[in-house]
């Protein structure tokens, strides 16, 4: 391990994958709670499409994916207030997204190992100012989620209590979204855009089987990621695997662990007479 951590590619690599992979779960933590934790696969896509545009006008493939998934978030919340459904509107930015990035790509003229480095994520290839721009990012999404903290709590939980009371939801939404893809695009070069998504899901979900309330779970879902990134980069290295699969690879893993003791406890728990806790149904904090 130590060896590892000798490279200066390994250095860059393990910072700013755990940087983001700590920011995702935060994040994922309320689209989960919302229901929508597909939003970011949908976003992902769309980002690929940047990526594809950017090819085409030999623009920097990190403003291309940034412009178009900021649009895409805005328009997504457009359409989903509108006549088309949620899932409607969804499955038309997933799949709009995913054919057009691939063909900018392809009219572009982007190398295939470099597509695929986007996609599946490339960390051992980033430069200091690339980590930078990844810690900016999560930066920036960190300090919006401090500051709307109280109000996407309240937008996750019950969005038509929360809109009873006052609480913007629309512009919330928007936010919440807007979140979603700057998660997507700083963990571009990371982990990659088709697999960031799961770095919001399966540390909320690993977290959900342990934390007793909503506040625990953002902490310890954030602790997993960052943990996963780390193990997964590392393992990646020495074992010469890709290294955005090993860091989601290696969050399923905590995932299982974290599901079937939950299961042996509960199952014990039984045997005893005494009813378990029920982690997954959490309440927002006072």
């Amino acid at each position: 391990m130590m060896e590892a951590l000798e490279f200066g590619f390994m250095q860059r690599a393990l910072l700013a994958s755990t940087i983001i992979a700590a920011v995702a779960p935060l994040v994922g933590s309320f689209i989960v709670q919302r229901r929508q934790a597909l939003i970011g696969e949908g976003m992902g896509h769309v980002a690929f499409a940047g990526v594809g545009l950017a090819f085409l006008t030999g623009l920097d493939p990190l403003l291309g994916a940034l412009a178009l998934t900021l649009l895409a978030a805005v328009a997504l919340v457009r359409l989903s207030r509108g006549s088309a459904g949620g899932d409607v509107s969804l499955a038309l930015v997933f799949y709009g997204g995913l054919a057009a990035g691939y063909l900018f790509s392809a009219r572009g003229g982007g190398g295939q190992n470099q597509i695929l480095s986007l996609l599946f994520g490339s960390p051992l290839n980033l430069t200091w100012g690339q980590v930078a721009t990844v810690a900016a990012l999560a930066t920036a999404v960190a300090l919006a989620l401090a500051f709307l903290y109280r109000q996407l709590v309240a937008l996750a939980f019950d969005e038509a209590a929360a809109r009873a009371s006052g609480v913007p939801t629309t512009g919330l939404v928007m936010a919440l979204t807007v979140l979603v893809a700057l998660v997507v695009v700083a963990g571009m070069s990371t982990i990659g855009l088709l697999l960031i998504s799961a770095m919001m899901v399966i540390p909320v979900a690993t977290a959900a089987h342990i934390a007793t309330s909503y506040r625990a779970t953002l902490w310890l879902s954030s602790a997993i990621g960052a943990v996963s990134a780390a193990a997964g980069t590392l393992v990646s290295y020495h074992a010469n695997v890709p290294t955005g699969s090993a860091i989601v690879l290696t969050a399923l893993a905590l995932y299982i662990g974290a599901a079937v003791t939950h299961a042996a406890a509960r199952y014990l728990a039984r045997r005893r007479h005494v009813r378990p806790g029920r982690p997954v149904d959490l309440v927002p904090d006072d």
